[in-house]
C-alpha cells in the first residue's frame, strides 16, 4: 500500500488544447505555481478488482459516476503502458484499489483533477519503486496521462510543462523552473460560485482548435509568453509576471468565448472581481495579478508584502469562498 498527497497549481501560461486528446499531449507549454493547499491524499494497494472510493472532506463517501471510475481505469492502463516502455513490466497490476480523500470542491477552476492525477502519479511511483525508481519526470508523464496540468503539480515551486514533439506516451512531460524557496508569492483565491461547471476542462480542450483565434495563441506562447514567464519568475520581475499572465488568461478565454460552440466559464461576479482588483491595484498601487482556470473562481497572485491587502479585498467579497494559499512543495509520498 502507498499513500501520496498533492495540491493544485495555478497556471500563469495556461494549458489549452492538445496535439492529441487521448494521450493530453498539449500543443503548446504552459507554466505554472503549485500550491501548499488544499490538499488530495490517494492510496494505491493490489486487490482481486479494480476500485475507486473517494472521500470528502468531511469524511462522507462520494458517490463516483460511472464515467469517473472509466476515467480511472483508463488512466491506470495508460500508465501500464508507459512503464512497459521503461522497462517496469508488470510492475502495476490491472487490479488495484484507488481510495481518494479531497480537500478540493471540484469543477470551480480549482485545479482539482491536477493534485488528483499528479498525488496518483506519486502513489503509482512509490508502488512500482521495487521494481523501478521513477525520476520526478517520469512521474510527471504517469500524471499527465490523467490530467495535462497535473505534471506541473509534481514538482514544488514553478514548473513548465513542455510540449515536446511526437506521439508517444512519453513524449510531453513537466519541468521545474524554481523549486518552492525561490520566490513566496500567495494566491488568494476567490470562489463566487461553488456549482460545478457545465463542460469540464477535457471536454474544452477538444474544442479549443474550433477558434479561429486558438493558432495565434498557440503561436503566442511558444515565441514569447513562456519565455517571458520564465524570465520574469527567475529574476523575481512581479510586473512582468503580472502582465504576461494576466495577457494569457485574458487571451484563453478569449479563444474559449470564441469556439464552436463557445465556453464560458467567467460569470458576471468573476468581472466584477476583477474589475474591483483593477480599481484597488490603480488607486494603492499593490503589487497583485488576477488570472482565472477553467472556472469562474479569481486567483489573486502576490508577493507576500501585499498578502494581507489581497486577503483583506477577497474577504470583503460578499458570497464568495476565501482559500488562502501560497507556493508549495508538490507531490509526495507520505506511506
Amino acid at each position: 500500500m502507498n499513500t501520496a498527497r498533492s495540491t493544485p497549481n495555478i497556471a500563469f501560461i495556461k494549458y489549452w488544447g492538445n496535439r492529441s486528446e487521448e494521450l493530453r499531449l498539449p500543443m503548446a507549454p504552459s507554466l505554472s505555481m503549485t500550491l501548499d493547499q488544499p490538499t488530495v491524499e490517494i492510496t494505491v494497494e493490489e486487490a482481486e478488482t479494480f476500485a475507486v472510493r473517494s472521500f470528502l472532506t468531511d469524511g462522507s463517501e462520494k458517490a463516483l459516476k460511472e464515467k469517473d471510475i472509466s476515467r480511472f481505469r483508463k488512466v491506470i492502463t495508460r500508465m501500464q503502458q508507459y512503464l512497459e516502455t521503461i522497462g517496469a513490466d508488470c510492475a502495476l497490476p490491472a487490479s488495484i484499489a484507488i481510495t481518494v480523500r479531497s480537500h478540493i470542491p471540484p469543477a470551480i477552476g480549482l485545479a482539482s483533477s491536477a493534485a488528483v492525477f499528479s498525488c496518483l502519479a506519486k502513489a503509482v511511483s512509490g508502488f512500482v519503486a521495487p521494481t523501478l525508481k521513477l525520476s520526478p519526470k517520469q512521474e510527471s508523464i504517469l500524471a499527465r496521462l490523467g490530467s495535462g496540468s497535473a505534471a506541473r503539480s509534481i514538482y514544488g515551486g514553478f514548473s513548465s510543462l513542455e510540449e515536446g514533439s511526437g506521439l508517444e506516451l512519453g513524449s510531453a512531460w513537466s519541468e521545474q523552473i524554481a523549486d518552492e524557496r525561490h520566490w513566496l508569492l500567495y494566491d488568494i483565491v476567490v470562489v463566487p460560485a461553488m456549482e460545478e461547471k457545465k463542460v469540464g476542462s477535457t471536454e474544452g480542450h477538444a474544442l479549443a482548435s474550433t477558434s479561429p483565434f486558438y493558432k495565434d495563441r498557440i503561436e503566442a506562447i511558444r515565441s514569447r509568453r513562456q519565455k517571458e514567464c520564465i524570465d520574469a519568475i527567475l529574476s523575481k520581475d512581479f510586473e512582468k509576471l503580472q502582465r504576461v499572465t494576466e495577457e494569457d488568461c485574458l487571451d484563453m478565454h478569449h479563444v474559449m468565448e470564441t469556439s464552436t460552440p463557445p465556453l464560458h466559464y467567467l460569470n458576471e461576479e468573476t468581472h466584477r472581481i476583477v474589475n474591483a482588483i483593477r480599481a484597488l491595484r490603480t488607486k494603492e498601487h499593490i503589487p497583485v495579478l488576477f488570472t482565472m482556470d477553467a472556472g469562474p473562481t479569481v486567483h489573486l497572485v502576490c508577493p507576500e508584502e501585499a498578502k494581507n491587502a489581497v486577503l483583506s479585498f477577497a474577504k470583503a467579497q460578499k458570497g464568495c469562498t476565501i482559500f488562502e494559499t501560497k507556493v508549495g512543495p508538490g507531490a509526495s509520498l507520505i506511506e
